[in-house]
């Protein structure tokens, strides 16, 4: 059993042991020094529940796992539009440092289980299409097709690396909280130097103009007043809450369904509704880029090293 199912299958004191290093670590996340505030940690107790059985949720809906190798990206429609060809499949998983960290704690397993995530692209391109019996010239185009394929939170069976990947959304949300908190020490910085402009400005300003610029001074005054307040460390739980009790207007997933041919064209306006469309999920939020996620199962994929294939490069120009 997972954390996550430790977590959820236990009853309020029976998952305290596992609850309390899910606060420690969204708190250390956030700002260490919250473990030393009051109510700490009881008051982050629901809204980290909540993330967490968000995250766990979440990453069970991912879709797959897929096989990932020659067979099904010749008849799988879904993985054959993710790669540009088939021999790119080796080249993407080879340069993954997951990938590689995994193989190395575990060098006798040649089989794995990943959140595979892909950026997804349009381009608009000129080309030829059959119409019945005529071939078109110079027809618009759509190709949709797929970069920066990268394997994420690998592991040796799908349960453990789904529980990795809710840990991972966990951290996510934990990370949204933080850059709330920042944002807030940004504003009163900015406050700051606005406040030290405009005394400098009273120091040299003239009878008429004093009262506009003393009016702006206490405005800006009551301003870092109010965000000096929401910057103390027992505020910070109203950070927690906006983020980790409302999880899905931070982080979600989109579902898109295209109708694609081999060469990755769309094939109409209404994709949802054309037989053999894909459906595509779209992670929204998990960083500043989207995402097109799939969980996938690999085999046979631990790449050579440079020494081994320059090794047989000269073996077979001996021959």
């Amino acid at each position: 059993m997972g954390m996550l199912g430790y977590l959820f299958g236990h009853d309020r004191e029976g998952d305290t042991p596992g609850l309390l290093p899910a606060i420690e670590r969204a708190a250390l996340a956030v700002e260490p020094l919250l473990k030393q505030t009051s109510g700490y940690p009881e008051i982050y107790r629901k809204p980290v529940i909540t993330a967490l059985e968000y995250a766990r949720n979440l990453a069970a809906s991912i879709p797959g796992p897929v096989a990932i190798n020659r067979e099904s990206y010749a008849r799988d429609p879904f993985v054959h539009a993710l790669f540009p060809s088939i021999d790119f499949i080796q080249d993407a998983f080879s340069a993954s440092r997951a990938l590689q960290d995994h193989y190395q704690e575990f060098s006798s397993t040649n089989e794995l289980y990943a959140l595979m995530g892909m950026r997804r692209f349009e381009k608009t391109v000129v080309g030829m299409e059959l119409s019945g019996q005529t071939i078109q010239r110079d027809v618009i185009q759509k190709v949709v097709y797929f970069t920066s394929h990268t394997l994420e939170d690998p592991a040796q069976s799908e349960e453990q690396s789904r529980d990795q990947v809710a840990w991972s959304f966990f951290d996510s949300l934990a990370r949204k909280v933080k850059k709330r908190v920042d944002a807030r020490k940004q504003d009163k910085q900015a406050q700051l130097q606005q406040k030290d402009a405009l005394i400098a400005r009273l120091r040299t300003a003239d009878a008429q103009a004093r009262p506009a610029l003393e009016e702006e001074l206490s405005k800006i005054i009551t301003g870092i007043q109010s965000t000096t307040s929401l910057l103390e460390l027992r505020n910070y739980i109203l950070d927690f809450e906006a983020v980790l009790l409302n999880p899905e207007q931070h982080l979600r997933l989109n579902q898109i369904p295209m109708a694609l041919d081999r060469m990755g064209i769309r094939q109409d306006s209404d994709d949802a509704n054309h037989e053999g469309a894909i459906t595509f999920n779209e992670l929204i939020g998990f960083d500043r880029r989207d995402w097109v996620v799939t969980m996938v199962y690999c085999s046979n994929m631990q790449s050579e090293s440079f020494a081994t294939k320059l090794e047989k490069a000269y073996r077979e120009l001996a021959i």
